[in-house]
């Protein structure tokens, strides 16, 4: 879905609880991804008066469907009782016979140590949490049931060459959007400016942005999307020069979240400094990545 539904691109804007968020597409790069892998796609509305009828329709003709929700009313880890409510994804999985309950996958707990789960969530749960709506600048999926069917051909399911769009080619074009688009070849700079702004506001909100950009440069996005991205770069046989701008674009997100604990914890000056000089070697290194793919 990264390689075919463009989503090596970033975005920055701020996210449900005012603070900056530099992310992929989400909707977006889901959506044209299986797309163009063959898959259809499945959007409902969803029912407020009927949730629980529904999704026992819904996960009967398609086994799994997938809804944003506010973790606010997720009961089932601590972690979304103790910290701010955010915009998150989850599966239902079934529905019981009384409708009562529904049984979810959580893909992405977000704690300390991150992890994944099945849990029971009582529909009057999830009837809020649909309901509550929360919105950040980067994606709004709230209120539609998601669903996935394979439309591709017997031979493509089981996995005939061919079936995809060539990755070289899917990986130029996201070269061409970047240069097209603002939103892409400006977030990384957009994104500078609104952690500045943050960093220089009161002490805990300091702190707080500081904790967010760890979290979106080396543990949710960006480093992981770019080691996503080395291993389509090795498939589509990019050349040296590529891999090495690659790598050092990695090491640069890494660094940068080192510096964000480290400012956190001391709100020094000095650090704030090298947080902007990163910025600034990332954002030349990221065009001048996507420029040297453009040129394959």
């Amino acid at each position: 879905m990264f390689e075919h539904g463009n989503g090596y691109l970033f975005q920055a804007g701020l996210d449900e609880a005012g603070y900056p968020e530099y992310v992929f597409p989400v909707d977006e790069t889901a959506t044209e991804g299986m797309r163009n892998c063959g898959f259809a796609v499945h959007r409902v509305p969803i029912d407020p008066a009927d949730i629980a009828g529904q999704l026992a329709f819904l996960t009967e003709a398609y086994e799994g469907v997938v809804v944003w929700v506010n973790t606010a009313h997720l009961s089932y880890a601590d972690v979304y009782r103790d910290n701010v409510p955010y915009l998150h994804a989850v599966v239902v999985e079934a529905v019981a016979e009384d409708r009562a309950t529904v049984d979810v996958l959580d893909c992405l707990v977000v704690d300390l140590k991150p992890f994944s789960c099945r849990a029971r969530l009582s529909v009057t749960d999830l009837e809020r949490a649909v309901g509550d709506r929360i919105r950040s600048e980067a994606h709004d999926g709230m209120g539609y049931f998601w669903a996935i069917t394979d439309e591709r051909p017997p031979s493509a399911s089981s996995g005939a060459a061919g079936t995809v769009p060539d990755l070289g080619s899917a990986l130029v074009r996201q070269a061409g959007r970047f240069a097209a688009e603002k939103r892409f070849h400006s977030a990384i700079r957009h994104y500078q400016r609104l952690c500045e702004a943050c960093f220089t506001d009161t002490p805990d909100r300091a702190a707080h942005a500081a904790r967010r950009l760890f979290h979106h440069s080396t543990v949710l996005y960006a480093a992981p999307a770019l080691t996503l991205m080395e291993r389509s770069l090795h498939a589509a046989g990019a050349p040296e020069r590529t891999l090495h701008l690659h790598e050092a674009a990695l090491r640069d997100w890494q660094a940068m979240g080192v510096l964000a604990l480290r400012f956190e914890a001391t709100a020094a000056p000095s650090v704030l400094r090298r947080i902007n000089d990163r910025f600034a070697a990332l954002d030349q290194t990221t065009t001048t990545l996507w420029e040297s793919i453009a040129a394959w």
